[in-house]
């Protein structure tokens, strides 16, 4: 592909590829993507374009998706497709779907935390946008079948961008389903499980499975799990387990060295050019290195583990012997060789067998993988770490890499993975903290990560891709300061929403494993006046909570509590707690 750019006019861009059926689209500024034939003529303002082009994948019908998804005839059959058939929607969402972009203004929750209206607004900001630019309906040949959230990035939508929007989504899933969008994977399965870590938008197409780069980073299982807390959909649980236990015996079969480790490339992990080796040797975004990449291996550990917690909860042993023992297996093989018990971190290993020096924040994902852990001193050391200002603390958050990783950590805006910060991680690290027993840090890592971002937001007027890791600012692409990251909700939702609400204000909904009974922890940490107001709980429950403001952590809160269902919060704060009993249109004023 070639462009010219006649100046002094509007620009004009001509495109021209070796086949007559090229197709693609173009972006400006995070504008919107459109189609094009031949030429696009951009406004006199634009300052840059991000092209992306692809052959059509199909004939536009409604058939192709079908056409892609069988292509790999010699494949094996997975045990679980061949048992369960392919994941299939019987009906495609149309246009017509969408929601109403106001209702992303009137009716979704208000967080109250005084003095933080910054944190407020941003809040709000997340969702006004998303409604209102961000939503889309399947394209013919697309092979989609659900509405889905598209944040203006190549025309591609992202395996792991879609599952963490979801977790912020929740908070709004009355007005949109936000954990069907992940339907528009799972629909494009071969026989073998696997199936691609993004797809085109506009006509499905996605990179090929022998593109080390299609597949590295698993978190589908740990946003699965999250969207059954929320909604207690079991059925759903059902209808997906085949597809993600499939998923995960094809990237044990194809991305594991013989020691049962895993590995992948940077576009393969999702932080794309994080330096773990040494690049004058083998490609930075392209090449795996001959390593045990740390963060691929941990991700695996979790996605075994909620697995069985799926497989536990819909009654079915398939699958749940082998995953429990490579959960197992290379949780005793992080431990073993990948911590570092000098640095307090887990590392890399080379192709010697030996912990590399480079150090990023994949060492994270060994919270929500239960491999820290097993030995409390490990969290306590990771905790250390995520807080030292020589290593990942950044001004907005954890940092990508830490800032004595040799050769890997840049200083002038974080180099997109060399340093900036990302929510993603920051939610990482927080909900791992969580789920390893420390609520306390969790409430630390979240209250950074959104007040640094409220503060950018304030500033700016939007929510970015990634942050600079020393000073409170949009991270910079790989050209350092002279070109920002971009404005972009999507995964960047989940601090000012999610961390929000669950880590800095304390609201936590959950669901009891063994009954689905659903569970509200309100978690009083904050001194200042803070709540929420309108939360809607999946069944349809409207809640809100006020906490007035106090003088310290052991003072008693005083609550005003009100639910248009019977509801039970169970409320903890430094001194104490108490389950309440919030009936309809019935507050409680007095102290617990």
């Amino acid at each position: 592909m070639k462009t010219a750019l006649d100046e002094g006019r509007p620009a004009v861009i001509t495109l021209t590829q070796g086949k007559a059926d090229a197709r693609g689209s173009f972006t400006i500024d995070g504008g919107n993507a459109v189609t094009f034939d031949g030429k696009i003529v951009l406004p006199d303002d634009a300052k840059r374009i991000d092209i992306s082009l692809a052959e059509h994948a199909g004939d536009g019908s409604a058939a192709s998706g079908e056409r892609r998804r069988e292509a790999s005839v010699h494949d094996r059959t997975d045990p679980a497709i061949a048992r369960h058939g392919f994941f299939h929607n019987e009906t495609t969402d149309t246009a017509d779907m969408l929601p109403d972009p106001a209702l992303f203004a009137s009716d979704v929750p208000r967080p109250i935390w005084d003095g933080h209206d910054d944190a407020v607004r941003c809040f709000a900001h997340c969702f006004e946008v998303t409604g209102r630019d961000y939503l889309r309906a399947p394209a013919p040949g697309s092979g989609f079948t659900r509405n889905f959230v598209y944040t203006p990035f190549g025309s591609h939508v992202f395996l792991w961008g879609t599952g963490f929007i979801t977790m912020y989504g929740r908070y709004a899933s009355h007005i949109f389903p936000f954990a069907s969008m992940l339907d528009n994977f799972y629909e494009q399965q071969h026989r073998d499980g696997w199936f691609g870590s993004s797809y085109s938008i506009i006509d499905g197409s996605t990179r090929e499975k022998s593109n080390l780069c299609g597949r590295g980073y698993n978190m589908t299982a740990w946003a699965e799990w999250r969207n059954w807390e929320w909604s207690g959909d079991k059925a759903r649980v059902e209808r997906i387990y085949p597809v993600l236990l499939a998923y995960h015996r094809w990237a044990r079969d194809n991305r594991t060295w013989k020691d049962g480790s895993y590995f992948s490339t940077g576009l393969g992990c999702g932080m794309d050019n994080v330096v773990r080796f040494d690049t004058s040797k083998y490609h930075l975004y392209s090449h795996h290195g001959f390593l045990s990449w740390v963060d691929v291996t941990l991700q695996s550990v979790m996605d075994a583990r909620f697995l069985v917690r799926m497989a536990r909860l819909i009654g079915t042993d398939e699958g749940v012997a082998e995953l429990a023992e490579e959960a197992e297996r290379l949780a005793r093989y992080a431990n073993e060789r990948m911590w570092d018990p000098e640095a307090g971190i887990y590392r890399d290993l080379g192709r010697d067998g030996l912990r590399t020096p480079y150090a990023h924040a994949g060492t994270f994902w060994a919270l929500l993988a239960g491999v820290a852990s097993e030995d409390p001193a490990r969290v306590d050391a990771l905790a250390r770490a995520a807080f030292d200002q020589s290593r990942f603390a950044g001004a907005c958050g954890i940092c990508s890499t830490s800032k004595d990783s040799p050769g890997g950590f840049r200083a002038d805006g974080g180099n997109y993975w060399q340093g900036g910060s990302w929510c993603l991680l920051d939610s990482m690290a927080a909900k791992g903290f969580e789920a390893a027993g420390r609520p306390d840090v969790a409430h630390r890592v979240a209250r950074r990560a959104v007040e640094g971002v409220a503060k950018v937001f304030d500033e700016t007027g939007y929510v970015w891709e990634s942050y600079h890791p020393m000073r409170t600012a949009p991270g910079c692409m790989s050209k350092g300061e002279r070109e920002q990251v971009r404005r972009f909700v999507g995964f960047s939702g989940t601090v000012p929403v999610m961390l929000l609400v669950e880590n800095v204000l304390g609201v936590r909904v959950g669901r009891d494993e063994a009954t689905g009974e659903r569970s509200v922890l309100w978690d009083v940490r904050l001194l200042e006046r803070h709540g929420m107001e309108n939360l809607v709980l999946a069944d349809g429950t409207r809640l809100s909570l006020l906490c007035e403001a106090r003088k310290s952590q052991d003072e008693k809160p005083r609550l005003t509590m009100t639910a248009t269902h019977p509801t039970r919060v169970k409320v903890v704060w430094q001194g104490g707690e108490r389950l309440v009993e919030v009936g309809r249109h019935v507050s409680m004023k007095q102290p617990l």
